[in-house]
């Protein structure tokens, strides 16, 4: 109800009467005046007059389901979103909710996570309020050993709808899916499958973005867009853009293959052509990173000239 409410006044050139509102939705207006006062304590700066009704004057910039749909530019990614105030991990909900067959293209967001995830078992910082936090869950029709390359999807994905919003400034892809400007992380990516011997039931993409954090909210080496580009973003609008280039890459390879997708990796890439230092299984070496295979592994050449191929690990210096 709280949303129809919300679309009705937004729709509305002036003040809307509590009967108007009351008849389109057949409810007491004493119930109207519950729901308004609903509102104002999720943000909304809503005017009411005992002579003229209600109008909205400003939204806040929260991701309710409502406020992300409109606009939303997409066919199947976020037509059904679960928000949340606090929760410890949109990614542990968006699992479960796979395990009970949800369907794909589903969303949780939150405004902050209290035990967020992120690669190898570290923690996502979530300011309250400051990031975009969704995990969005995907049923692809692809073979198995091509599904690792989804990860690549999403990294292009974030790294284009950042790109798109902050230009001129740029960030980049830190193999396989970090988001940096120069050397500072603005964005991860974690995925988790759910499947069997020769088929993905499903797959867990969670996106963390950080927007309108401060420095002293992120932990050393991160950035956030507002930090970057010195004014505040609308998060709805960034998560829209995501959404937007998640399905649009999402089609392309389920109808031409992942071709085009990995020659757009390496054109964002940070990592390729450069000497770093690689983290697998608790043990470190140097090696020049060459390139990514059509597997999206990580192609290392080491000191004695040994090639090395990586589907799992960490780049730690860069």
């Amino acid at each position: 109800m709280r949303d129809e409410i919300v679309s009705l006044l937004k729709s509305s050139q002036g003040y809307l009467s509590g009967e108007e509102i009351s008849t389109k939705f057949n409810i007491s207006r004493a119930a109207i005046w519950k729901h308004i006062e609903e509102l104002r304590k999720e943000g909304y700066s809503i005017e009411g007059s005992s002579h003229l009704g209600y109008r909205i004057k400003n939204s806040p910039d929260k991701l309710f389901p409502w406020e992300v749909k409109k606009g939303l530019k997409t066919k199947i990614f976020g037509q059904k979103i679960q928000h949340f105030e606090t929760v410890e991990s949109t990614m542990n909900i968006a699992f479960s909710s796979g395990l009970k067959g949800e369907s794909e293209g589903f969303i949780v967001c939150a405004e902050t996570q209290t035990a967020g995830k992120g690669r190898m078992g570290r923690k996502w910082v979530s300011p309250k309020g400051k990031g975009v936090y969704f995990s969005i869950l995907l049923k692809p029709c692809l073979p198995i050993n091509e599904l690792p390359k989804l990860t690549l999807l999403a990294a292009v994905s974030v790294c284009e709808a950042i790109n798109s919003i902050i230009a001129p400034l740029k960030s980049n892809i830190k193999w396989p899916n970090d988001i940096l400007v120069g050397k500072r992380k603005l964005a991860g990516i974690l995925t988790e499958l759910n499947a069997e011997m020769d088929r993905a039931n499903f797959i867990v993409i969670g996106i963390g973005i950080n927007v309108n954090s401060s420095l002293n909210m992120l932990p050393a080496g991160s950035t956030s867009m507002k930090i970057e580009v010195k004014k505040e973003f609308s998060r709805i609008l960034v998560l829209q853009e995501v959404l937007y280039r998640l399905e649009d890459w999402y089609i392309k390879v389920n109808k031409e293959g992942f071709d085009g997708l990995i020659k757009e990796w390496k054109t964002l890439n940070s990592t390729i052509g450069k000497t770093i230092a690689f983290s697998d299984n608790n043990k470190v070496f140097k090696a020049k990173a060459i390139d990514i295979d059509e597997f999206g592994r990580l192609v290392l050449k080491t000191n004695n000239g040994r090639i090395i191929k990586k589907i799992s690990g960490d780049v730690i210096q860069n």
